[in-house]
């Protein structure tokens, strides 16, 4: 099992593609204060931390083929080249862009682990009416986000001190509000339209 993702938000037009490298960190805990994602590791209950080890965003307007050769760079650097899968948002990028990473996997330029696309739907799932389903690669952005904000309030997502766009990334967080939908939907989104969420969605990803 791969110890470091990497979460990747492709940018649509406007909006910068970000990255977030996050290493999962297995802590030991007592069976009585486990929390619900707790498993068990040769009779051990552990948890996972994450420790966000870099963050990274291209100018607006560079082409995917841009950063699919920056992507494959960073994961063939010796510390990921065996241990770091990639998830990426797929959401409105066509089925190019996932053409694109299938052959950088299948040229060997993205490690031993296949990249996984992940497409972010509006809403959470408890939205679905009874019965309902969304297609199994399909992720609601609520569930990602609150994820992302249930670790961070607990402490498990770590940002070391000095970490390059570090500051870009708790003004997203703490531009990141609850909305409801014309149509009466809860989901997360940025207050403005202005505000960027990029990092807040690659991190998002890194710990999904």
């Amino acid at each position: 099992m791969p110890n470091y993702v990497i979460g990747l938000d492709l940018g649509k037009q406007r909006d910068y593609s970000a990255l977030a490298v996050a290493e999962r960190v297995q802590r030991i805990v007592a069976r009585e204060s486990a929390p619900d994602d707790a498993y068990e590791v040769d009779t051990r209950l552990v948890i996972d931390h994450y420790h966000v080890r870099h963050l990274q965003r291209w100018s607006l307007g560079t082409p995917y083929t841009s950063v699919l050769e920056d992507v494959c760079d960073l994961m063939d650097a010796a510390e990921f080249r065996r241990r770091a899968v990639l998830l990426y948002d797929a959401t409105g990028v066509g089925g190019a862009v996932g053409d694109m990473f299938t052959a950088a996997y299948r040229a060997g330029r993205m490690g031993d682990y296949r990249p996984r696309s992940v497409t972010l739907t509006g809403g959470f799932s408890r939205d679905l009416p009874a019965g309902g389903r969304h297609d199994s690669g399909a992720t609601h952005k609520g569930d990602l986000v609150s994820r992302l904000l249930a670790l961070s309030e607990r402490g498990r997502v770590k940002l070391p001190l000095g970490l390059p766009l570090a500051d870009a990334l708790e003004r997203e967080l703490r531009a990141f509000t609850l909305k409801q939908t014309t149509a009466g939907a809860l989901t997360f989104e940025a207050k403005r339209e202005s505000d960027h969420d990029d990092l807040v969605i690659a991190l998002a990803l890194s710990v999904w």
